[in-house]
């Protein structure tokens, strides 16, 4: 039987995009779904689409940005599940912008959303897994844009390349208590966003540098996170599911 069958798992940015499709890989696998985002009705969207599986699904709207949000987010899981035991720290923004143009408030929100708040919503999770006794694993979302230089995007390159580090460090730290962390490092990811709002010849010059000539299904991804989760051998690892991007040298 699949670990994920007995667990509650709480998945930040579940109100649309990845962790829509993330929820509804999810779902009818674990024992019971957190869905977590600042987005309410994009929330409730999610959760329409996951009541099928037959497994307790809670939303809760909130702000990981903010200090005591993640300390909120344990404590509904706690009251609700009594406990959860996986975590995907999905919830993030991608902006890219040249070096010298990049502006100490981009630099601040990347760092805010996208570096603070998984620690800190790893945090509060790991401090709940310790203080019942419980194992449990941690799936980071992270990027190709950490493992290779690609011009333009040395912000997000950086918040993302924290995620990265912090992975490999939690694994070392967390796995004498039975906690494994893990990170999904993604190219193109093919969802509603990048696909309504990327131009199309922009679209078309990243597909020219994927040797498998396409991004990710969302589907594919959310798979990816489900494999991580249930991986009991896997902590520190960095799966990259970007169709090649990152080994292609012709660029």
């Amino acid at each position: 039987m699949e670990l994920l069958a007995g667990r509650i798992a709480i998945i930040t940015g579940a109100a649309g995009g990845l962790g829509r499709d993330i929820a509804v890989e999810l779902a009818p696998r674990c024992a019971g779904l957190l869905l977590v985002d600042r987005a309410e009705s994009g929330l409730a969207e999610t959760a329409a689409r996951v009541t099928g599986s037959g497994r307790p699904v809670v939303t809760h709207v909130a702000d990981l940005t903010d200090s005591d949000a993640a300390e909120k987010v344990v404590a509904v899981a706690e009251e609700r599940f009594g406990g959860a035991d996986a975590l995907v720290n999905n919830a993030g923004i991608v902006e890219y912008e040249e070096f010298l143009a990049t502006s100490p408030a981009l630099l601040r929100r990347l760092l805010a959303v996208d570096v603070e708040a998984v620690y800190r919503m790893t945090q509060a999770f790991v401090g709940s897994l310790r203080a019942r006794g419980d194992g449990g694993a941690v799936v980071n979302l992270g990027t190709g844009h950490a493992l290779s230089g690609v011009g333009g995007t040395s912000a997000y390159a950086a918040a993302k390349g924290a995620v990265h580090a912090l992975t490999r460090a939690l694994a070392v730290e967390l796995a004498p208590f039975g906690i494994r962390v893990t990170t999904l490092a993604l190219g193109t990811t093919m969802t509603d966003r990048v696909r309504n709002d990327l131009p199309a010849g922009l679209i078309e010059r990243r597909m020219a540098q994927i040797p498998l000539g396409r991004g990710a299904e969302p589907a594919e991804a959310a798979r990816a996170v489900a494999y991580l989760l249930d991986a009991e051998y896997a902590t520190g690892t960095e799966l990259v599911l970007d169709g090649g991007f990152t080994v292609f040298g012709d660029r």
